[in-house]
């Protein structure tokens, strides 16, 4: 009996291990925090947390530049506030050192008591043509040395899309609108409707599909370019959430679709082609200025879809 009472407290004792070991840790963690905030000491940031966070960025196009704002302050709320300066040092550290380049402003920094905010940028830069749906990430740690340490870190895992084409959208609280914002890195034109022209003094029959350098389509005329896209980008959206800036140019060069809200019927969808090597921005107007629709980071998920062929 007394051996059965001892196989039970030992099965207890390992089942509640892994248990304590997570407590104990929370427990050091909690009474470090309270130490120093009781001593006026707040560390913080708008994107990187003490313990570490993921943030998924899906939108990439895989050939430009990607720059991810931040940053680090050194208060609590408005009214609490470290009560002497904050000396850090910042790393940022590629999954694939081979893939992509992180460059951050700087390496190390003060916040000073009276500043309150460092206001920083991660700009990764590729290194090699990824292609659709291949992800790499970036882990950036920010470490306090003084008069406190104290670490916050972020790691984002950023996924090509659509190789070539990047989005985002720019919000914030309050803002009537946002701006859903295009890029094109692609300098190829793909076939759309097939056609024969003459090319370089020779006649090419072109087939639906087909891939034409920026001086082969320079070529064309104004027929068969209208038969040939670098993309063509869909954007779908809820009017009941968002309503697009009807004064926009591309509903020149655009088919969409409508649906009915109350009674007034709103775009719903557009579809257009987006030239290379070019940027294109939309309004939309929102229909709750409390939300902000920032993507990616801010929002797991657009507002707005987005797909381009």
């Amino acid at each position: 009996m007394k051996r059965r009472k001892l196989i039970i407290i030992i099965a207890a004792i390992l089942l509640l291990m892994p248990l304590g070991v997570t407590f104990s840790r929370y427990v050091i963690k909690s009474i470090r925090n309270y130490i120093m905030e009781a001593n006026n000491f707040f560390f913080n940031s708008d994107k990187l947390v003490d313990g570490g966070i993921t943030y998924g960025i899906n939108n990439w196009g895989g050939a430009s530049n990607i720059d991810i704002q931040f940053e680090l302050n050194n208060h609590k709320n408005n009214l609490l506030t470290s009560a002497s300066d904050i000396t850090y040092t910042l790393t940022a550290t590629p999954s694939d050192p081979s893939s992509i380049r992180c460059n951050l402003d700087y390496n190390s920094g003060v916040i000073y008591k009276a500043e309150k905010t460092d206001s920083l940028s991660l700009t990764v830069v590729p290194l090699r043509v990824f292609n659709d749906n291949e992800s790499v990430s970036v882990t950036v740690e920010a470490v306090s040395s003084s008069p406190y340490v104290k670490t916050l870190s972020a790691t984002f895992v950023i996924t090509v899309g659509r190789r070539g084409i990047d989005y985002a959208i720019t919000d914030s609280v309050g803002s009537p609108y946002f701006i859903f914002s295009i890029t094109n890195a692609l300098d190829t034109y793909k076939v759309t409707s097939g056609f024969t022209a003459t090319v370089n003094g020779q006649s090419h029959t072109y087939s639906v599909n087909d891939t034409l350098t920026t001086e082969e389509y320079l070529q064309l005329s104004s027929e068969n370019k209208s038969k040939c896209a670098s993309a063509i980008i869909t954007l779908t959206f809820n009017p009941s959430q968002v309503v697009m800036d009807t004064t926009s140019d591309i509903l020149k060069r655009a088919t969409y679709q409508t649906t009915t809200y109350n009674g007034v019927a709103y775009i719903s969808s557009i579809t257009f082609n987006i030239d290379v090597l070019t940027s294109e921005e939309i309004r939309f107007y929102k229909r709750n200025v409390s939300n902000n629709y920032t993507y990616p980071i801010t929002n797991n998920t657009s507002i707005v879809t987005f797909s381009a062929s």
